[in-house]
């Protein structure tokens, strides 16, 4: 057993002897060891790598990066005298360089611009037709070399246009031309020769483009010439036609200003001052003709479906027409309630809205049912409740186009909201609307809607008081529900319990003193509340306070009792008419509760009709039944 030991040990030492000797002839063999291709690949990239990581440690030691130069461009090297150049700036690869402050030097003028986000600027040309040297510096930053790239610039002259206001005017009226280019633009500041019965007139364009000339002959027809002969910056352009002169008022009015792809072009047609019913207007939009009948109120509407541009377009009635240059945008319709429309210059943007959408007549009369008015007055009574104050415009529809919005303005439409608010008192009826109600705008207009409640007993000053204040926030209820629902007595009506009465209509009514009738004043100065005021034995209403807070409107529906009349009194009178024994009063607002879609409604219909309408008015009373 010991000698197999021993054995075992020698072979195990003479084994490990011949692989060291075969591992030592090996490291000292001259013979070439041939690799396989795929272990030489290897080899190498392990070394890229290695060498790669070296240099990245070395530049990263060294602090530097190596910069690029972009690359300069222009959107185009020929341009009109009133035009717009893109410049772009690009790193080599061609991507944008954002924010990238940078100069523009043309005609010796010097612009600092910077790029957008999609790597450009815009430069504005003004300039007359001839070729210019436009030099784009950028001094270079952290990441890039400076550069600066020099264009040969071609600019010339923008064509232009007269288009004439119509072809038939009223003897002793005015007869316009505008001038725009080819952008659709006006032109002003320009000479215009307007050649007509022999004589020449040279007038010069307005910030409109327009100017214009009497035409006073006895003639019933006239060949007009209108001329502009052109300068360094525009072609010249001319325009001939045949005017003819008549005797009857006449209006065929193209109302839009501009209009959209997707929009409308509305035609109001009168004479004499009433609506043309089923008369043929022919449009013409560039070359594009559209035939329709106006309604009953002289109202067509037409969707050309163009693409954008600049058009000349044309309303013409049998022999008559009027005309416009007008600018077509990309784009759809927005609603003033569901989407909001810009107010713009002083009135809504009806060109923007849909084709239901109308401006009213100031001088028509109305038929709206009970459930139309009572929409115009729920819409303006959460106004209130969400604004404090009331919009310059308001629209409505009517029996006759019940589908059809009217814009009208406020003061216009306070005629109408007077009419209903007249037959309310006169019924003084719990829960009584008119079925409908017919009004005739024509020569009216006010500032206040509201008319004087008389009270129907010697004891219910203080319902018909808040009945009052129901009217001027748009929610009215009449005297004699509110005086059931205050459970007022032969004595009278306590404050408690006209809260408790206004609080089941949709109002909120806090107490005011003596003491604070400067807060409650203020409050009313803010607007969406009026006063329910505590005199001796009596309640008032105040329904507003004058700009500079000197004056409030009073409404006393009990005559003149206790000295206080129905109309402007100073706020120092009232001052000296609190109760002697009680002066507790009343601060009276909207109490809704509104979804957010409905806020966001009001909110849009606020902004679209024209924000912060208020009355404020001392040469204005209200109505009298």
């Amino acid at each position: 057993m010991q000698i197999n030991k021993i054995f075992f040990i020698i072979l195990l030492v003479f084994i490990s002897v011949n692989i060291a000797a075969v591992s030592a002839d090996d490291l000292n063999s001259t013979d070439i060891v041939e690799l396989e291709n795929d272990d030489t690949l290897e080899l190498v990239n392990e070394t890229a790598v290695e060498d790669t990581a070296n240099d990245d440690i070395s530049n990263a030691n060294n602090g530097t990066v190596e910069k690029t130069t972009p690359v300069v461009s222009v959107s185009s090297k020929n341009v009109k005298s009133k035009d717009t150049l893109e410049i772009y700036l690009e790193n080599p690869t061609g991507s944008p360089l954002k924010s990238k402050k940078f100069t523009a030097i043309i005609n010796d003028k010097k612009y600092s611009l910077k790029t957008n986000s999609k790597g450009y600027s815009k430069l504005s040309i003004n300039l007359p037709a001839k070729n210019y040297k436009l030099t784009v510096t950028f001094d270079g930053d952290d990441d890039f070399n400076p550069v600066t790239k020099v264009f040969s610039i071609k600019v010339s002259k923008l064509n232009t246009k007269i288009t004439e206001s119509a072809n038939f005017i009223v003897k002793k009226n005015y007869l316009y031309f505008r001038l725009t280019d080819s952008n659709g633009d006006s032109v002003s500041g320009k000479k215009v020769r307007i050649k007509y019965n022999g004589k020449t007139y040279t007038k010069t364009t307005k910030s409109d483009g327009k100017v214009s000339i009497k035409l006073s002959s006895s003639k019933s027809k006239y060949a007009v010439r209108a001329s502009f002969r052109g300068d360094n910056q525009f072609k010249a352009s001319s325009k001939k036609l045949t005017v003819h002169i008549i005797k009857n008022s006449l209006s065929v009015n193209l109302a839009n200003s501009k209009f959209l792809t997707k929009g409308y072009i509305r035609v109001y047609l009168k004479q004499d001052g009433k609506a043309l019913h089923k008369k043929t207007i022919v449009l013409t939009v560039g070359s594009k003709k559209l035939k329709l009948k106006t309604n009953s109120e002289g109202i067509a509407i037409f969707k050309p479906n163009v693409k954008e541009g600049s058009y000349t377009v044309k309303a013409k009635y049998g022999k008559y027409y009027t005309a416009k240059s007008l600018k077509c945008f990309d784009g759809n319709v927005k609603d003033p309630v569901k989407d909001g429309v810009k107010y713009k210059n002083g009135a809504p943007d009806v060109d923007l809205m849909p084709g239901n959408y109308v401006m009213g007549d100031g001088n028509a009369k109305y038929t709206l049912k009970k459930s139309q008015y009572r929409e115009v007055l729920k819409r303006d009574s959460q106004c209130l409740f969400l604004h404090n104050k009331l919009t310059k415009y308001t629209f409505f529809k009517t029996k006759s186009h019940p589908k059809l919005n009217h814009i009208i303005k406020r003061e216009k439409w306070n005629v109408i909201e007077r009419a209903i608010n007249t037959k309310l008192v006169q019924k003084n009826k719990w829960g009584y609307w008119p079925g409908e109600i017919s009004v005739s705008l024509k020569g009216k207009s006010y500032k206040y809607p509201f008319v004087r409640d008389s009270q129907n007993t010697g004891y219910t000053c203080g319902p018909t008081s808040c009945s009052m204040c129901t009217q001027v926030l748009k929610n009215y209820i009449s005297e004699k529900q509110l005086a059931k629902q205050s459970h007022t007595q032969s004595w009278g009506t306590s404050c408690g319990d006209m809260i408790n009465a206004l609080a089941k209509n949709n109002f909120h009514a806090t107490y005011f003193y003596k003491s604070s009738f400067s807060d409650a004043l203020n409050e009313l100065k803010n607007g969406g509340c009026a006063l329910i005021f505590h005199a001796n034995k009596h309640y008032v209403s105040i329904l507003d306070i004058s700009k500079n807070g000197k004056k409030v409107l009073v409404s006393n529906s009990y005559g003149s009792y206790d000295g206080i009349p129905t109309k402007w009194v100073k706020v120092s009178f009232m001052k000296k008419k609190f109760s002697p024994k009680w002066t507790e009063s009343l601060l009276v607002k909207l109490n809704y509760k509104l979804s957010d879609s409905a806020k966001n409604g009001i909110d849009n219909y606020y902004s679209s009709m024209g924000k912060n309408w208020i009355a404020k008015s001392t040469n204005s009373g209200i109505g009298r039944v």
